[in-house]
């Protein structure tokens, strides 16, 4: 972290990853979500974005609402329609009533209209009709296009880019995936989508002065009889020497204050030191919570520590001789974090903070600083018993100055004058002390609050560019597309050779974080991507891991199986709660996969909807295309490639029709 940068030089990065499954959810953002008195307008726009984060039935339902039930009728709105209808899925898995939705729209759009061009290359993608100049052809139409559109056509049209006179499509699909892959700063600014928001710096509250009703009327009682004994001393000295009598009662004013008031810092100063040698001591933890919060701190605070080990320190005994101060800050966290509705890693980066801090001054040798400035000085202790005798001297000739006068009253009134004045001067000192302990406590709180809230304000800046749910989406379209080309140029195959494809995206166990906005779905670190690619020789499997923030990949597999090869195909729903893909083959062990995870220990307030997000994630994961796909050819072999096409045509005719309709 940035905090430290005086410090040690080995801290870990603001985008390091603890070994741990992470929550953050962003919200509210207002990207796919729609409020009952919203315009046709904004609820067209949120089924949009749902459309390019790759929630195509989330998008169906918010553009079918804007355009059909709320007219908002016009060639931008129709084009988006008609993709989301198509998004995802072959033209069998499209229902009948979705395709007479555009009929409902008949004649919205104008031969002028500037979504006019889009709207027919999408009809010429389906039908894939021979048109004079071919590929060329091909490309001049969609040359025409905007950047939206084309880049719109190609991840949603991604199904349908099936003949030789679309290898040109596929080149451009490819190219703009090479571009945008890292677009938008993704390798400085990824990271931090995974980042929940972070909650703000909190202090322990300073203990408040505690005077008991006793001790008040102890020292009333005392400090009124210690005045009203040693007055009347004072008045039988002044009748026997005003000048004298006066002197010796200035001096024991004087004495007693000074004494008192050394008296009160020799006393703090010692108390302190005490109680922060105790709170910095190793114990048991003194706070729990049974959630778990208290565990997940004590975890961040153990990774922090052993991470940020300063440069050039032994492990071992760095974290030997900080191990009461972890366990103090670990207390203190869970004290003023203890409410159930905070998330532990909302306030990891005031670990990171305190961490961080500890490093730096176990370093520059002054964590124990406070021992030197808690040490009572000799000169204090020296001016304390040194005033302490001036006062009884000073009382002592008092007492033999009035007894000159009074010797019997005086002498019983010297008993209780000097009790009296000794218990008051113990009890102003004990009550002098916790004021002058509360106001350094305040002192110190303000300086502590007021470093975290540094920090916390640094961390938010940080975060400021996190990446919206779009752009992510967007970043992981382009990583699809680019082993989508890594896979085509391992195999050797042209687009042609490609008969279909199927995708399932799955967190990359054991290690990964994950995040998503409000009514979106998760999305993760580390993807683990298995790509299905249908050809007439058989299925060729390339699964690869997938590091989301870094865009880099490893561990790649290459599997071959005959179409007979298949047995079966199922996605399972487990007693955790995780949703995995399961392949069976004739030989060999299952193909299993978690595509998402189980219910989280999150709070209900930071999830309201915790299996809307998985069925939001599994949506997106490519899991329903890809089932489609390979338990068709579980069922038909080889055959239900030419099964499919046969069975395509009615569903494809019916959707050309639409589609002309919209312009009669």
């Amino acid at each position: 972290m940035n905090d430290s940068a005086s410090g040690p030089t080995n801290l870990a990065t603001d985008s390091a990853n603890v070994a741990v499954q992470a929550e953050a959810i962003h919200g509210p953002v207002n990207v796919y979500q729609v409020a009952a008195a919203v315009s046709a307008e904004e609820t067209f726009q949120a089924g949009l974005n749902s459309l390019r984060a790759g929630m195509a039935q989330e998008a169906r339902k918010h553009i079918r609402d804007a355009v059909v039930l709320r007219n908002y009728v016009n060639g931008h709105s129709c084009f988006y329609l008609l993709l989301a209808l198509l998004s995802g899925r072959t033209l069998q898995q499209v229902p009948r009533d979705e395709i007479a939705m555009l009929r409902c729209v008949r004649g919205a759009v104008k031969d002028d209209d500037e979504w006019t061009d889009a709207i027919k290359l999408v009809d010429r993608l389906l039908t894939s009709r021979p048109q004079e100049g071919g590929a060329v052809g091909l490309e001049q139409e969609f040359q025409k296009l905007t950047d939206e559109q084309r880049n719109d056509i190609l991840q949603h049209m991604e199904m349908f880019l099936d003949s030789s006179a679309e290898d040109a499509l596929w080149a451009r699909a490819f190219d703009a995936a090479r571009t945008d892959r890292c677009a938008n700063d993704r390798l400085r600014r990824a990271w931090k989508f995974f980042q929940p928001d972070p909650i703000g710096a909190r202090a322990l509250p300073t203990d408040p002065v505690v005077i008991g009703l006793g001790v008040r009327t102890a020292v009333t009682a005392t400090t009124t009889l210690a005045v009203a004994t040693v007055g009347y001393i004072g008045a039988m000295a002044w009748q026997y020497d005003g000048t004298v009598a006066l002197s010796a009662l200035l001096t024991l004013a004087t004495a007693c204050y000074v004494s008192l008031r050394s008296g009160v810092e020799w006393r703090y100063k010692k108390q302190r030191w005490h109680a922060k040698d105790r709170a910095y001591l190793l114990r048991p933890a003194t706070t729990t919570r049974g959630d778990g919060f208290a565990s997940k701190i004590d975890h961040q605070f153990e990774h922090y520590f052993a991470r940020y080990t300063p440069r050039g320190a032994d492990r071992a005994q760095w974290l030997a001789e900080t191990v009461g101060v972890r366990r103090a800050l670990r207390d203190e966290v869970v004290t003023i974090y203890r409410e159930s509705t905070v998330n532990a890693k909302s306030v990891a980066w005031l670990i990171r903070y305190m961490v961080a801090d500890v490093a730096r001054r176990w370093q520059a040798d002054t964590l124990w600083d406070f021992r030197k400035k808690l040490r009572v000085p000799f000169l204090l202790k020296v001016l304390c018993v040194l005033t302490s005798i001036t006062a009884i001297a000073a009382g002592a000739f008092l007492v033999w100055a009035g007894a000159h006068v009074e010797i019997l009253l005086v002498s019983l009134a010297a008993v209780p004058a000097l009790a009296s004045v000794w218990s008051a001067a113990r009890l102003w000192l004990r009550i002098a002390a916790e004021y002058r302990r509360y106001s350094a406590d305040e002192a110190e709180r303000d300086r502590i609050l007021a470093g975290r809230r540094a920090a916390f304000d640094r961390w938010k800046k940080k975060l400021a560019d996190r990446p919206d749910d779009l752009e992510m989406a967007r970043w992981l379209e382009c990583d699809r597309k680019a082993l989508m080309e890594e896979a085509m140029t391992l195999y050797r195959l042209k687009r042609q050779d490609v008969l279909a494809h199927a995708f399932i995206e799955a967190p990359a166990t054991p290690s990964y974080s994950r995040a998503r906005v409000e009514d979106g779905p998760w999305r993760y670190s580390k993807y683990k991507i298995l790509l299905f690619l249908l050809t007439t020789d058989g299925v060729r499997q390339l699964t690869q891991q997938l590091d989301f923030q870094k865009a880099t990949t490893r561990s790649r597999a290459r599997t071959n199986y005959r179409y007979d090869a298949f047995t079966s195909v199922q996605v399972a729903e487990t007693d955790s709660g995780e949703n995995v893909f399961e392949l069976t083959l004739t030989n060999g062990d299952p193909i299993k996969v978690k595509v998402t995870d189980p219910p989280s220990d999150i709070t209900e307030t930071e999830d309201k909807d915790p299996q809307g997000a998985s069925q939001l994630t599994l949506g997106t994961a490519g899991l329903g295309n890809a089932l489609h796909v390979l338990e068709g050819v579980a069922a038909e072999g080889k055959k239900w490639i030419a099964f499919e096409r046969q069975r395509e045509k009615l569903p494809l005719a019916e959707v050309s029709r639409a589609v002309n309709a919209l312009f009669t």
